[in-house]
């Protein structure tokens, strides 16, 4: 006997096992008190895996002293013991592994090792691979619904012609008509690979009124039908949205789609000053901004014609006519009259103030 290598030494898990009433049993060889490894299960002493590197399951595992066949298995004679993962980490190169008999949820955390003993796990983990699994789901048949067909991932046949079918018709409502395509097959290998543990999956179709209540997806109201409890699970390439995760949880997603923003012309680190100003009138055809330079012209000049000409004071031996301006001061006005209406052309219809100077609306083009 040996109590373990040093940096990962056993532990003695008496007091820990001992306090597991809902455990507490009594071995049948020797009537002291002991614990079921699992609910229901093998009952062992308290001492199971403490304090020293024994054949702890020599002694306590009906396989070990019974031998099945004749035979006892290698891993009963395999020294082990319990030991503190904390220190076996932090202290020695040891091999620790957490006891599988206590779930995570247990409120109890047990480690035990091998190779502080000098021994090798490789046995018991040979013969723990070899166990029927535990059974979460007790041989249950689930029931699963199409939303629709997509070819090569979800069809059926015409049962004339056995062609496949990209659209759904009569035989979408006959469950005797089977469905085929990649998703169909992908659940038939989870059925397998859960050996036993889901029994079957049968398929059916969405629900008529699923579709009345979300007629612009089929896929939404196939994801209904599981809210409501009419199936128990839906088949098919979703996509998980907002308004989906409020009906139904969704698995681990098997493919991902990437979405990509094309831009077509996108923008370089060598444009000039030139080409960006010219992006302005990207949105325009020639042919329009030539229009809309025109009637930005001709509205300024009709801007100048129509406005009011000032008029001289009266004195005496002067007429009342209007003074005539000169061509100089037609053109200045003119120009400031189409710069004005090409400012609050360009700047969405932003008022400017008409009693400001060219330059001071020059300088508030924008604001």
């Amino acid at each position: 006997m040996a109590p373990g290598k040093q940096g990962c030494p056993c532990i003695n898990e008496t007091a820990t096992l001992s306090s597991l009433t809902e455990r507490s049993c009594e071995v049948e060889s020797t009537g002291e008190p002991g614990f079921r490894l699992t609910l229901g299960g093998l009952c062992v002493p308290n001492s199971y895996g403490s304090s020293q590197c024994l054949q702890h399951d020599l002694h306590c595992d009906p396989a070990c002293i019974s031998g099945g066949d004749g035979i006892i298995p290698a891993y009963c004679f395999r020294p082990w013991c319990y030991v503190d993962a904390d220190v076996c980490a932090r202290e020695s190169n040891e091999r620790v592994y957490r006891s599988s008999y206590f779930s995570f949820d247990a409120g109890v955390d047990m480690f035990y090792s091998y190779s502080t003993c000098n021994s090798t796990a490789d046995d018991w983990f040979a013969v723990e691979s070899e166990k029927v699994p535990y059974s979460a789901l007790a041989q249950t048949t689930i029931k699963a619904s199409i939303p629709t067909y997509l070819i090569p991932m979800m069809y059926k046949k015409d049962p004339t012609s056995m062609e496949r079918l990209n659209t759904t018709g009569s035989e979408y409502y006959d469950n005797n008509v089977p469905y085929e395509g990649v998703y169909p097959t992908f659940v038939e290998s989870i059925v397998k690979i859960s050996k036993g543990d889901i029994k079957n999956i049968t398929y059916t179709h969405r629900s008529k009124v699923s579709s009345d209540l979300h007629p612009t997806s089929l896929f939404t109201a196939a994801i209904q039908d599981v809210q409501d409890g009419l199936v128990d699970m839906s088949v098919g390439p979703f996509w998980i949205t907002s308004e989906r995760l409020l009906l139904s949880a969704f698995t681990i997603p098997i493919v991902s789609d990437k979405v990509l923003l094309m831009v077509p012309k996108p923008g370089s680190n060598e444009e000039t000053v030139l080409q960006n100003v010219s992006k302005v009138s990207g949105p325009f055809t020639p042919e329009l901004g030539g229009l809309l330079i025109g009637i930005i012209i001709f509205t300024g000049l009709l801007s100048v014609w129509f406005s009011d000409r000032p008029k001289s004071p009266l004195g005496e031996g002067q007429s009342s006519a209007p003074l005539r301006r000169s061509k100089r001061a037609y053109l200045r006005l003119a120009i400031d009259s189409i710069l004005e209406k090409g400012m609050f052309f360009c700047s969405a219809g932003v008022e400017q103030d008409a009693g400001s100077t060219l330059p001071n609306k020059l300088l508030m083009f924008g604001f």
